[in-house]
């Protein structure tokens, strides 16, 4: 099902490709014959707009929004116990703070339109506003910039990291995962791929979610001539910021994957 899903949303030849260890890093993506430069490898995934209108409100603290939620990506710059007031203007001063995010069992911080407590919390300073929404108001963020509600999702539906871990089971046939293969290329700081974003039909929707608004794909492009048996790579640094995370063992190429 999940060849046929490929190869009719998609339009991807999946004969070019190939799952297999890789020297860098797990398993990896290798081509299955020579392949020119600027060719088009296929959709990496999907770029999707999310309605936050309902968890996201206009603070009264100049600069931030207000996020009924935990920012769930970037690295933790720091935590400390203190009140939300002082953590706010100690995120100001930091040169990558994009936001804080706590804990609020009590829903002392619930009211965007508020004013702050004095009460004290741990708090997390990140350097991403990306979060997660907390249906149980638990959980606290204010963030800068919420202009960053864009994420992106991979198909077939069945290769989201919820569902086929990275690195996948030992055990895992790879050419069971071949339509997942966006999932395993791996990075380099000299990468022979790169990520370009296409545009799409209008009123193009997504099998499964059709609910998700698509506002574009991105392509994995051949940045040389390859080989048959190459392994194609990316440079991580280079995707969008909703995918930036810090990955162990991954080559920092500039300082943007700060843990």
């Amino acid at each position: 099902m999940m060849y046929r899903e490929t190869e009719h949303i998609k339009k991807e030849d999946l004969s070019l490709l190939a799952i297999s260890s890789s020297s860098i890093h797990g398993r990896g993506v290798f081509l299955t014959r020579p392949t020119a430069k600027d060719t088009s490898i296929g959709i990496l995934y999907y770029e999707v707009e999310e309605e936050m209108d309902e968890y996201l409100s206009p603070s009264l603290e100049e600069g931030f929004w207000h996020a009924r939620g935990f920012i769930t990506d970037g690295g933790k710059l720091d935590k400390r116990r203190m009140s939300v007031g002082e953590a706010l203007i100690r995120c100001k001063g930091m040169a990558k703070c994009r936001g804080i995010t706590f804990t609020d069992p009590e829903k002392l911080f619930s009211d965007p339109h508020g004013d702050l407590p004095s009460d004290k919390v741990d708090v997390e300073f990140k350097d991403k506003v990306r979060f997660g929404v907390d249906p149980e108001n638990s959980w606290q963020s204010f963030i800068q910039h919420p202009d960053d509600n864009l994420a992106a999702v991979y198909f077939p539906l069945g290769c989201s990291s919820c569902l086929l871990p990275n690195p996948p089971p030992a055990s895992l046939d790879p050419k069971l995962m071949l339509p997942c293969w966006p999932r395993y290329i791996n990075h380099s700081c000299e990468p022979n791929t790169e990520v370009v974003k296409v545009s799409l039909e209008d009123g193009f929707v997504l099998p499964g979610v059709p609910w998700k608004k698509v506002v574009g794909a991105y392509r994995a492009v051949l940045l040389r001539d390859m080989d048959s048996e190459e392994e194609l790579t990316l440079n991580y640094e280079e995707l969008p910021s909703y995918m930036m995370r810090r990955v162990d063992g991954v080559e920092d190429c500039g300082g943007k994957l700060e843990g």
